[in-house]
């Protein structure tokens, strides 16, 4: 049984002690070693001081924010139960897709075990175990051949044996597709709690389908439709016959995705960055939306996960933009509240 009452108020304590939108412009004029304390007295107290004797500025605050956010979805996979575990379960699976892309990524650029660690969140020991022998890669081939056995592998090699350059994106895209395509066909049945999460997954599905097709179009790229995911509330095939940013966003025509996207595909003017913004913020929103109106869902703890992602980007943003010499101007745009 699923034990939805006690995981809801969970999720809302967490969500009232997140940074609020003003912080950030106060933590723009700190120096990383007060960021560091500032976020102390916040969330992230035993990490800083786990890895404080060990580790210093950008990537001490680095390394706190990405293990607290593997604490973070371990604690609700470990407090939930019944139908609500099982959601969530698939549900995590999002994040270690996003650890396997970093790793690849990492190993592609020669990272050594240590910055590799930094930009990962296990979950669980068994993935700390999998990604340690991850680590020891030499190149992404290596990554690939070190997960035979898993789900990952067959997907992986297929795309890294298609490929027609040294592009990780078709390695990323396959990753996507497993964990798209596991979401869409291991969603529970049952009542309101389960209705209110499947038009979450028609959302993320439609805004997956979306970016890709923003991606590929604005580069002229009309193929490639088997990236497109099934389970969305707009048709497969009416987003498949576009051929142009202009032609996607006629297909739009009648949605909400429309009016998102149309003040940023202009003709003489098109910012693919503020689309994919615009399309971030309404899935935030609408998942707000959610959790107030279906107080009894898995809604309060997707809309807090997605609240804590935003919150770890936004503070790594901020860091990382210290630690190059970015200006606050800059900094500030990268940073979404």
């Amino acid at each position: 049984m699923s034990n939805y009452a006690y995981v809801a108020t969970r999720a809302r304590s967490r969500r009232s002690r997140l940074l609020p939108a003003e912080a950030y412009n106060q933590l723009l004029n700190l120096e990383h070693a007060e960021i560091a304390r500032y976020i102390q007295d916040l969330e992230y107290r035993r990490e800083i001081d786990r890895y404080g004797s060990t580790l210093s500025g950008a990537d001490l605050i680095e390394t706190a924010l990405v293990d607290n956010l593997a604490k973070d979805v371990g604690d609700f996979l470990s407090f939930s139960k019944g139908k609500l575990r099982d959601i969530l379960h698939v549900y995590a699976e999002k994040y270690r897709v996003d650890n396997l892309k970093n790793i690849i990524r990492g190993i592609n650029q020669n990272m050594d075990k240590t910055n590799l660690e930094r930009l990962v969140c296990p979950i669980n020991d068994s993935d700390k175990d999998l990604y340690n022998k991850l680590y020891d890669s030499k190149t992404v081939e290596d990554v690939i051949a070190s997960l035979e056995g898993t789900a990952y592998f067959n997907p992986l090699k297929k795309a890294l044996e298609s490929r027609n350059s040294d592009s990780l994106q078709p390695l990323e895209d396959a990753l996507d597709l497993i964990y798209y395509r596991n979401l869409v066909s291991n969603q529970p049945s049952g009542g309101a709690d389960v209705e209110v999460y499947r038009n979450f997954i028609h959302l993320k599905v439609d805004i997956a389908n979306i970016k890709t097709l923003l991606r590929m179009r604005h580069r002229g790229i009309s193929a490639h439709n088997e990236l497109l995911i099934n389970g969305g509330s707009i048709s497969i095939d009416l987003l498949s016959s576009t051929q142009s940013l202009d032609d996607l966003l006629t297909s739009l025509e009648g949605t909400k995705y429309f009016e998102l996207l149309e003040p940023h595909l202009q003709k003489d003017s098109v910012d693919l960055n503020s689309c994919v913004h615009s399309l971030d913020e309404h899935m935030a929103n609408k998942t707000k939306r959610f959790s107030y109106l279906y107080p009894l869902s898995v809604l309060p703890v997707l809309d807090y996960l997605l609240k804590k992602e935003r919150e770890v980007y936004n503070l790594r943003a901020i860091i990382r933009g210290k630690q190059a010499g970015l200006s606050n101007e800059i900094i500030e745009e990268l940073v979404v509240v």
